[in-house]
């Protein structure tokens, strides 16, 4: 197997793990407009003031977007907590960074070929939990 195997290897996984985090964030955004459509029944209550017409949500002043980028958060920690500190280190640095292996490497004090084995084995088992 050549080293432009193994690139192509690297980018076909690279682009499953993209893929999948994309369908999960889907999921995620799909649940929270329906728990979103459940707090606006309750946030449209009154606040219980006979002579004040203020409902809960005029209380509350929340971004959505904010919400959206705290579950994407949660999903990436939930998606590392399955590595080693050493799996996290890589994939942080190669697929979230987009820093070249050689870099990490020298960072890390190691040779290429392991921080290149070390991100196969992490998208492995990140192919692995994900597909249950």
């Amino acid at each position: 197997m050549g080293p432009y195997q193994l690139e192509r290897d690297d980018a076909q996984i690279t682009a499953w793990f993209l893929i999948g985090l994309r369908h999960e964030t889907l999921r995620l955004a799909k649940k929270r407009n329906q728990l979103r459509g459940r707090e606006l029944l309750i946030l449209n209550e009154k606040t219980g003031s006979d002579n004040d017409d203020t409902e809960l949500i005029d209380h509350i002043a929340a971004d959505s977007n904010t919400l959206s980028e705290v579950q994407n958060k949660l999903f990436l920690q939930e998606a590392l907590s399955l590595l080693t500190i050493q799996q996290q280190k890589v994939i942080s640095a190669t697929i979230l960074k987009g820093t070249k292996e050689q870099e990490v490497a020298d960072e890390m004090g190691i040779s290429k070929q392991a921080v290149n084995r070390i991100k196969g084995r992490a998208l492995t088992r990140l192919r692995n939990h994900f597909r249950q």
